[in-house]
Order: C-alpha cells, then sequence, then structure tokens
C-alpha cells in the first residue's frame, strides 16, 4: 500500500460510495472552497490499483506556512490500522514537503451511540480515537455547544422501513399537531431559483441577528447552488394572505350555517345537551376564525397581496444521507409552524429515494431542556450521534509553537 494523490475520478469512485462518504468530502465542495479562497486536492491509499483510502484536502496560506484541512475526515475503514496508518503516515511527509504548518481533520465517526434523548447506547469507539493519537494527532476534546464547522453532535433519523404512508406515524405528537395546522393554513412548498437567493438570505441573516450566531455570506448560498446542482435544495414555505383570508372566510361561514342549524334546533328543543355543547363549541370556532381573521387582515396590511416567505432551509442530497444544513424563520410568522411542513416535505422526498438517513445535523449535546433545536428534531423523532470530533496534526512544531504564540496574543490584544 502507499499514499499517493489521486484524479477526481479515483476520489469520486472511492469516497461516495463509502458509508463514511459526506457532503463536505465531495468534489462539489472542493469546488466551493476554491471558490472561497483554499487550493485543495485529492489524496488517499492504493493497494496495488485499487484506492482504500480517499480525502479532499484543503489549503489556506497562513504566516510561517500553511494550514491544512480534511473536514469530513479521510474516508476508510478506520478499523484497519494498516490503512489509517499508511494514509497518516503518508500525509505527514507530503505535507512536509508542502510546507504545511497543521492540518485539522473531523473524522465522519460515530464516538458513541445514543438515543433521542442523549442515553448513551452500546460502547465509544475509543479504538479509532486512541489510533489517531497514537499517530500523533492531537485531539480537540469532547466539545459541547454549536460549531461553525462540522458539528460533534448530531440528530438523526433511521429511514429504513418507512413508507409514504407510515412516516407522520413515526412523528411525536407535537409534530403531527404542528403538521394539521399548516394544513389550514394553505402554506406552499418549493424550491429557490438561484436569482430568488437574496430571499433565502435575507430570511437566514434575520435569524442570526435573533439567535446571535454568524450568518454565511450571499456569495456562499451562490456557490453551493451552482456547485452542487440538484443536490442543493433550497426550500421554502410560502403564505398568500389574501388566499389565506378568502379561506378563512368561507370555512367561517360554512361553520355558521352550521351554527344556524343548532339554533334552530333549540328552538325546538332548547333542553338538549348535545346541541347546547355543540353551540358552545361553534362559538368558540368561531370567534377564533375572527381572531384569525384580524391577525391575517393585519399581514396583509403589511404584507399586501403577494406569496410571503414565512421560513426555508438549505438541504444536501446525497446518496446516503438528506442533510438539513441552514434554516431560517422569521419570528413574526412563528405561529404558522412553517418549519415542521419544510421538514415533512423533504422527509417525504427522502423515503421516496430510498436514503436511509435523515440528517437533522447540529445540536449543542445538552440533554436538560435548554435546547430548543433539538426539541424541535425530537418531534419528528430519531436518535444522536455524537461524533469523535476534531483533531490537530502539528507538521512543523518549532514555527507552530511560535505561531500559536502569535496568534494568542492577538486574540487577547482583540479583547
Amino acid at each position: 500500500m502507499n499514499f499517493t494523490t489521486l484524479t477526481e475520478e479515483e476520489f469520486r469512485s472511492h469516497a461516495l460510495n463509502n458509508e463514511l462518504s459526506n457532503f463536505l468530502q465531495t468534489p462539489a465542495m472542493k469546488r466551493l472552497r476554491e471558490q472561497r479562497g483554499w487550493s485543495a486536492e485529492y489524496v488517499g491509499v492504493k493497494d496495488g490499483e485499487t484506492v482504500v483510502a480517499s480525502a479532499m484536502l484543503a489549503r489556506m496560506k497562513i504566516r510561517f506556512g500553511y494550514y491544512y484541512d480534511i473536514d469530513g475526515g479521510f474516508i476508510a475503514d478506520y478499523s484497519n490500522k494498516e490503512v489509517v496508518t499508511t494514509f497518516i503516515d503518508g500525509l505527514k511527509k507530503y505535507l512536509k514537503e508542502k510546507g504545511a504548518l497543521y492540518v485539522t481533520m473531523t473524522p465522519n465517526i460515530t464516538y458513541q451511540e445514543r438515543d433521542w434523548n442523549g442515553t448513551a447506547v452500546g460502547k465509544p469507539d475509543n479504538a479509532t480515537l486512541e489510533l489517531l493519537k497514537s499517530l500523533g494527532f492531537s485531539h480537540h476534546g469532547f466539545e459541547h455547544g454549536f460549531s461553525n464547522s462540522s458539528p460533534r453532535w448530531v440528530f438523526v433519523k433511521d429511514m429504513e422501513g418507512l413508507e409514504a404512508t407510515s412516516l407522520r406515524k413515526s412523528y411525536q405528537k407535537d409534530a403531527n399537531y404542528s403538521l394539521k395546522k399548516t394544513a389550514q393554513f394553505g402554506i406552499q412548498i418549493r424550491d429557490l431559483d438561484y436569482d430568488e437567493l437574496p430571499k433565502f438570505k435575507k430570511l437566514t441573516e434575520h435569524t442570526a441577528e435573533r439567535r446571535s450566531f454568524n450568518d454565511k455570506d450571499l456569495s456562499y448560498y451562490q456557490t453551493v447552488y451552482k456547485e452542487f446542482g440538484d443536490s442543493a435544495k433550497f426550500v421554502v414555505a410560502e403564505i398568500n394572505f389574501a388566499t389565506y383570508i378568502d379561506n378563512l372566510n368561507q370555512r367561517k361561514n360554512e361553520l355558521q350555517e352550521r351554527l344556524n342549524g343548532i339554533y334552530a334546533d333549540l328552538e325546538k328543543n332548547p333542553n338538549s345537551r348535545k346541541k347546547n355543547n355543540q353551540k358552545r363549541e361553534f362559538e368558540d370556532e368561531l370567534r377564533t376564525f375572527d381572531k384569525r381573521i384580524k391577525e391575517a387582515e393585519e399581514f396583509r396590511k403589511e404584507d399586501g397581496n403577494e406569496d410571503i416567505i414565512l421560513a426555508g432551509a438549505l438541504f444536501i442530497i446525497g446518496a446516503h444521507e438528506v442533510i438539513y444544513l441552514f434554516s431560517g424563520t422569521y419570528d413574526k410568522y412563528k405561529n404558522f409552524y412553517a418549519p415542521f411542513l419544510i421538514q415533512d416535505k423533504m422527509l417525504e422526498l427522502t423515503v421516496e429515494r430510498g436514503i436511509p438517513k435523515y440528517n437533522f445535523y447540529g445540536i449543542n449535546g445538552n440533554f436538560d431542556g435548554s435546547d430548543g433545536v433539538l426539541k424541535f428534531k425530537q418531534s419528528f423523532t430519531g436518535n444522536v450521534e455524537e461524533k469523535i470530533g476534531s483533531f490537530d496534526l502539528v507538521i512543523q512544531p518549532i514555527k507552530y509553537k511560535i505561531y500559536n504564540s502569535l496568534r494568542n496574543l492577538t486574540d487577547k490584544v482583540r479583547g
């Protein structure tokens, strides 16, 4: 076996057919990173003519050399010590020749399987952790919280055995209640075209400001759209308030007709318990309709008669999983439950295409009830994967020590 550079076809053939394949290790991501100022190449290990390990290796110029990154990890059988050792030993030599200062790697390896409440299931993968450490990698630690890079904690749903008819039965009551509500609102789901991406950026920017996290810039979303092609879906939920109000008025009138019939029955039999109960129930429903119509009229005054985006999300569709990557919701429309409908439609697509996993992606790893994102994802049921985390491999120790000291000093000056 020997470490070597790979052609795109060699990389694609090996990486995309492996169960560890992920969108971070794809030709599309290579092109995206190159558009974002990185350089990138394919490396791997061959056993004869057969590729047994592969990676998309990205590079950025920094002080004293280059920083390399293998986000998503190299693709290989990590239980095969010979393959892993050959890759890492070869990588060290290769990067030293290229003037690398250090490399960060975040493997797509599950360290600990957990149930949907975070309780550990089975044993952690200490073998892979110790193997990587023995080969020179330092582990960033078992971090919690959200990350701007690959998340260490993800929520996933196993789609094996699910069909369109059984999908919603697999959800929790919260999700089904919310979906029942969205059906009453007449919300529509569609994909955005490229020239509509500023609408998506406006949505995510609003959400980022509200939740205090860093949003991607518009050019990032535009590049994702171009490079991932049909594998990237920018999905939005829309409502037309004029149409919504018409529907509400029609349903209110139908309810009023039924109530008039009950009034007539009560004139004949005023002590009917059944009819009096129906009268109270329908009058409550009428008041609810009046409240909704008044609210919708206010929205129409603000937004006009055009279709209005309530929420949206970016999904990446792979051979082995669908990933829910980024999303946004306008806070004033939160009572329309649009994010639930977006997830439901994409889960339906996952079933239709026979993709075995739906990846809701990042959670913060805390299961004390403080993570509202987790609660939303749990409503569709699934389980938690605690990933192995990130590692650094220092190629030039002396220069790296100086570089790290200067970086820490700069951070202190910036406050």
